[in-house]
C-alpha cells in the first residue's frame, strides 16, 4: 500500500505544467548527459528486448523471487580497492544487498557518481539494485539514463515492478520516447500491471506518457479501459485535451469527472484555467474561475498568476492589473512570475507609479535580482521614458539573457537615443549574447520610428548577412513605419517584395498597410489587400473587416464597404460606427438612421461615436427636433456624456436648418471651451448662408486657435475685405495676407493606375478647356461667400477642373473620376463638375477637407452644402 501512495504522488504533479516536477531538469536531453556521468552501452533498438518479453506468457515475479534469483552479469572490473568493512551483523547478509544499501547511501548524500561505481561494480544486481541507481536518476530528471538503465535491466533478465515501472514510464513521457513507451505499455499489458483495480498509477503513467508525447488518441483508448480512475486520471486526461487545444472536450471531461463523484482539486481547476488563459479565451478563464470558488476551492497564486500572465499576453494590462488586485484581496502572496506579469501590465500601460510599488514588493520578496522581473523591470522604466533607472536595473541583473539587452536596446530605441541603442546592439556579441531577429527588428524600429530611413532599410539589408534570417514582423516594420511617414506608395512596394520573398503576410502587415491606402485615388489597391487576405486565409476578424469597411467607404467604394460589413459576423459597435460613417460620408442620411435604429434592435448601445453621426444625419435630412432630441437625451438613454463632437454637431444641425443666431447661442452657452471643429460648424453655417458678420467671427476664433493655418489665414483674409464693405469689423494680423500659399491649391487624379498631380494657376486655356467640353457656366451666386480660394482670375484656372478635364479626355467612360483637394472647392468648381456629370454621365468624386462630393447626373451627394 506504501508503494502505491508513493508512485501515485508524482503521477498527479505530472500533467501540470504549472506546478514544477520534483526534478532539477524535467527535459534534459541525452547529448548533454552524456558528459555529466558514464553510461553503460545500448546496443540495438530500444523496444527489442521489452517485445521479446510482452510476445512471453503473461506471469508474475514477486519481490522474494527477485531476491533469490540470481542472474548471471558481465560486470566490468572494478579496479579501486575496497575500504567497506562490514560488521559482523552485516556479513550474514549477501553481498549485493550491502551493495544496494551503499548505492543508496550514496545517492542520499548526493554523490551519485560513487554511487553508480557501485553499482557498476556488483556482480549480481536484483530488482532492488536497479530500482536504487534508477530512482537515483529519476530523481535527478536524468530520464535518458533512466531510458537507459532500463534496457539494461531487461537485457539481463530483470523485469521492473509496478513501482518501477512508473518511473520508466515516467522517463518515457519526459523525454517523448513513444516507441519505447508503446513496448513498455505492451510489457505492462502481458505481466499483468493493467487492467485491475490496483493498478490505478501504472494506468495513469501510461496515459501521462501517451499524453506527453501529444497522443491524445491513445491516451484516450487507455483511459477508456481503466476499472479505476482516481484524480490523478482525469488530471492526465484533462491536461491532454487542454495541450491539444481540445477545450471542449477537456470541459466535458471535468463535467463527466464530477458526475463520477471524484470533485476536481486545485490542480485540475489550474489547469483548465492557465490552458484557457494562454489561449487567449479570458472569458471563460474567468468563467471558470467563478465555479472554482463556487465548488469551494480556494485559488492559489498560480491560478492568480495564469490569469494575470493570460490578461498581460492579450494586450488587457487595465484587466491584469485588476485581476492582480483581487488576489492580494483574496489573501494571496504573489511570487516572482506574479510580479514580474504585473509589471508588464505596467509597462503597456506606461503606470511608472503603481510599476515602482511593484518594484519595492519585489525587492521586498526577494525576486528583484531574478531575470524574469529584472527583465520585466528594465522593460517597465524604458517605456516610462526612466531610462536611467531602467540601466541601472539593467546593470543589477546578474546574469542577463537576450531579454535584458533586447529591453534596454529597445528602451534606448524608442526613446529616441538611437546612437546609445545602436552602442548596446553593438556590445552584446562581446558579451557573448548572441543577437535574435527580435534585437534585429528593435533597432530596425527605432531607426524608422525617429525618421532615420536609410539606417532602418540598410540595417534590414544586412541582417541576413550576419545569419538572422528576416521574419514576417521584419518586414512588418518597415511598411508599418513607411505608413506612419506618409510613404504610402513604398509601403505597397515593400508589401509586393514581401510576397516576391516567399514571406506570407500576417496579420499584423494587412491592419499595417490597409490604413495606406483609404483615400480615393487607391480604389484598386484596397481591392488587392481584401484579395490578399483571402489568397493566404488570413482571419477575417473584428480589426481587419473594421479597416476594410473603412478604406472601402475612403476610395469611394461605398458598395465594397457594405459587402464586407454583410459578411462580417462578429460584428462591435465599432462595426456599425464603420458602415454608418461610411453612408454619412457618402451624403446617405437615411442610411445612416437606419443603421442606427438596426443596432439598437441588435442590442448593441450606441456610444459617442454613433451618436455625433445620428445628429449629423438627422442636421442633412433636415430633422432638427429629432436631432436636438437625442443630444439632449444621450446621457440619460445611453450614458453618453456630451462633448466637444456633439456640439460641434449640433451647431452644425442648426446652421443647415439656418438658424444661424441659435447655433451662434448654443455655442455661447455650452460648458466646454469651443475647439477648432465647433467654429468651424460655424463658419461653414454662415458662409453658406451669406452672414459675414458671424461668418467673421467664427473665422477670428479659429485664427485665435490655429494662427499658423494659412488655409485660415486665407479665408480670414478675404472676410475682413468683405466685411469692411458693409460694416466696420475687429481686424486681426494675417501674416501670409497678399502672398501665394505655398502647396495650398492641389489636387491628385488616378487614371489607368497612374496618379497626377495639379496645382491651381498652371498656365492653362482655361476658356479652351470649357470650350472643348461644350459647357456654359451659369452665374453661381447663391447667396455663399467665395472666402476660401482665390479668384480663378487672379490665381489662373483651379486644378480640379484641369484634372476634370484630363480624365474625361484619357479615362474609359465607365470608370469614376477620383479626385483628392487639398483646399475646400469654391462654388465655381461644384457647378463645374456637377454640369459635367450631367453632359458625359460620368460619377465624379472630389474629396477636400470638408467633405466627399459624389456628382452625379448632374446632383451632389453634399447637397450644395459643404
Amino acid at each position: 500500500m506504501q508503494k502505491t501512495q508513493a508512485c501515485q504522488e508524482p503521477l498527479l504533479l505530472l500533467p501540470m505544467e504549472l506546478v514544477l516536477p520534483p526534478f532539477l531538469s524535467p527535459l534534459t536531453k541525452c547529448h548533454q548527459l552524456r558528459s555529466q556521468l558514464p553510461s553503460r552501452p545500448r546496443h540495438g533498438r530500444h523496444q527489442e528486448p521489452i517485445m521479446a518479453v510482452a510476445q512471453a506468457p503473461p506471469f508474475t515475479l514477486s519481490l522474494q523471487e527477485t531476491r533469490s534469483a540470481h542472474v548471471p552479469h558481465r560486470a566490468r572490473p572494478f579496479q579501486e580497492p575496497r575500504t567497506y568493512q562490514p560488521s559482523y551483523s552485516a556479513r550474514r547478509e549477501p553481498r549485493f544487498v550491502l551493495e544496494t544499501k551503499l548505492i543508496s547511501f550514496h545517492n542520499s548524500a548526493g554523490r551519485l557518481d560513487d554511487a553508480r561505481k557501485v553499482f557498476d561494480g556488483m556482480s549480481h544486481r536484483d530488482l532492488l539494485a536497479w530500482s536504487a541507481m534508477i530512482s537515483a536518476y529519476a530523481t535527478r530528471g536524468m530520464f535518458d539514463e533512466v531510458l537507459a538503465l532500463a534496457m539494461s535491466m531487461v537485457r539481463e533478465g530483470v523485469l521492473p515492478d509496478r513501482f518501477l515501472i512508473t518511473r520508466i514510464f515516467q522517463a518515457c513521457a519526459y523525454a517523448e520516447d513513444l516507441e519505447l513507451g508503446s513496448a513498455l505499455h505492451s510489457m505492462a499489458i502481458r505481466v499483468g500491471f493493467m487492467g485491475r483495480v490496483k493498478d490505478v498509477p501504472v494506468g495513469n503513467s501510461v496515459l501521462v506518457m501517451y499524453v506527453k508525447c501529444g497522443e491524445l488518441g491513445r491516451a484516450r483508448g487507455v483511459f477508456e479501459k481503466m476499472r479505476r480512475r482516481d484524480l490523478g486520471t482525469w488530471n492526465s486526461m484533462i491536461f491532454g485535451c487542454c495541450r491539444s487545444c481540445k477545450w471542449e472536450e477537456a470541459r466535458r471531461i471535468l463535467k463527466d469527472m464530477r458526475q463520477e463523484g471524484t470533485e476536481p482539486g486545485v490542480v485540475t481547476w489550474n489547469t483548465l484555467i492557465s490552458s484557457y488563459a494562454r489561449s487567449g479565451d479570458l472569458d471563460v478563464a474567468l468563467e471558470l474561475l467563478e465555479q472554482m470558488e463556487e465548488s469551494g476551492v480556494e485559488p492559489d497564486v498560480v491560478t492568480w498568476t495564469s490569469l494575470v500572465s493570460g490578461f498581460v499576453h492579450s494586450d488587457r494590462g487595465d484587466e491584469a492589473l485588476q485581476c492582480f488586485i483581487q488576489m492580494r484581496l483574496a489573501g494571496v502572496e504573489p511570487n516572482g512570475m506574479t510580479i514580474a506579469c504585473a509589471i508588464s501590465a505596467c509597462a503597456s500601460l506606461k503606470l511608472l507609479s503603481q510599476g515602482s510599488e511593484l518594484h519595492c514588493h519585489a525587492i521586498k520578496i526577494g525576486s528583484v535580482n531574478n531575470v524574469l522581473s529584472g527583465n520585466s523591470l528594465v522593460d517597465m522604466y524604458a517605456k516610462c521614458g526612466e531610462l536611467v533607472a531602467a540601466c541601472r536595473i539593467f546593470n543589477e541583473i546578474p546574469e542577463k539573457d537576450i531579454f535584458s539587452w533586447n529591453s534596454m536596446v529597445a528602451g534606448y530605441a524608442q526613446a529616441g537615443y538611437c546612437g546609445k541603442a545602436y552602442g548596446l546592439f553593438c556590445k552584446m556579441e562581446d558579451y557573448g549574447i548572441r543577437r535574435n531577429v527580435i534585437t534585429w527588428n528593435t533597432m530596425i524600429s527605432g531607426y524608422i520610428r525617429n525618421g532615420d530611413d536609410e539606417r532602418a532599410f540598410e540595417l534590414f539589408q544586412t541582417m541576413e548577412g550576419y545569419g538572422i534570417k528576416r521574419d514576417t514582423a521584419s518586414w512588418n516594420i518597415l511598411i508599418a513605419g513607411s505608413v506612419h511617414n506618409g510613404y504610402f506608395d513604398r509601403a505597397l512596394r515593400i508589401f509586393r517584395q514581401m510576397q516576391s520573398a516567399q514571406m506570407k503576410p500576417d496579420y499584423i502587415t494587412i491592419l499595417s498597410i490597409i490604413p495606406a491606402f483609404a483615400n480615393l485615388v487607391a480604389a484598386w489597391k484596397v481591392r488587392e489587400i481584401h484579395a490578399c487576405i483571402f489568397h493566404h486565409n488570413i482571419e477575417m476578424d473584428g480589426k481587419i473587416a473594421n479597416a476594410l469597411i473603412n478604406a472601402y467607404a475612403k476610395s469611394g467604394d461605398l458598395a465594397g464597404a457594405c459587402a464586407v460589413f454583410d459578411r462580417h459576423s462578429s460584428r462591435n459597435i465599432i462595426s456599425w460606427n464603420c458602415i454608418i460613417a461610411a453612408h454619412l460620408l457618402h451624403g446617405s442620411p437615411n442610411k445612416v438612421l437606419d443603421y442606427f435604429f438596426k443596432m439598437k434592435q441588435h442590442f448593441v448601445l450606441p456610444d459617442h461615436t454613433t451618436l455625433t453621426a445620428v445628429i449629423k444625419a438627422y442636421g442633412m435630412v433636415g430633422m432638427v427636433s429629432e436631432g436636438r432630441e437625442v443630444f439632449l437625451s444621450m446621457d440619460k438613454l445611453y450614458n453618453v456624456t456630451q462633448d466637444l463632437d456633439h456640439f460641434a454637431a449640433i451647431v452644425e444641425l442648426l446652421g443647415r436648418s439656418g438658424r444661424l443666431q441659435e447655433a451662434y447661442e448654443t455655442i455661447e452657452r455650452m460648458p466646454l471651451t469651443p475647439n477648432l471643429t465647433v467654429w468651424e460648424a460655424l463658419l461653414t453655417s454662415a458662409i453658406m448662408h451669406g452672414n459675414v458678420r458671424l461668418a467673421q467671427l467664427a473665422a477670428t476664433e479659429m485664427s485665435v486657435i490655429e494662427p499658423n493655418d494659412p488655409r485660415i489665414q486665407m479665408v480670414v483674409s478675404n472676410l475682413q475685405d468683405l466685411a469692411g464693405k458693409s460694416f466696420d469689423a475687429p481686424k486681426v494680423t494675417v501674416h501670409n495676407k497678399g502672398r501665394m500659399l505655398d502647396g495650398v491649391e492641389d489636387c491628385s487624379i488616378e487614371i489607368k493606375n497612374m496618379v497626377y498631380f495639379f496645382s491651381t494657376g498652371d498656365n492653362v486655356a482655361s476658356e479652351l478647356i470649357v470650350t472643348e467640353l461644350g459647357l456654359s457656366m451659369p452665374d453661381t451666386g447663391n447667396g455663399t461667400l467665395e472666402v476660401e480660394e482665390e479668384m480663378e482670375e487672379a490665381v489662373g484656372f483651379h486644378c480640379e477642373k484641369l484634372a476634370i478635364a484630363l480624365a474625361i479626355s484619357d479615362s474609359p467612360h465607365f470608370r469614376s473620376i477620383r479626385i483628392i483637394k487639398t483646399a475646400r472647392m469654391c462654388n465655381h468648381c461644384h457647378t463645374f463638375a456637377k454640369l459635367v456629370s450631367e453632359k458625359y454621365g460620368r460619377q465624379i468624386l472630389i474629396k477636400d477637407p470638408r467633405c466627399l462630393h459624389k456628382f452625379e447626373n448632374g446632383n451632389c451627394s453634399c447637397e450644395d452644402y459643404w
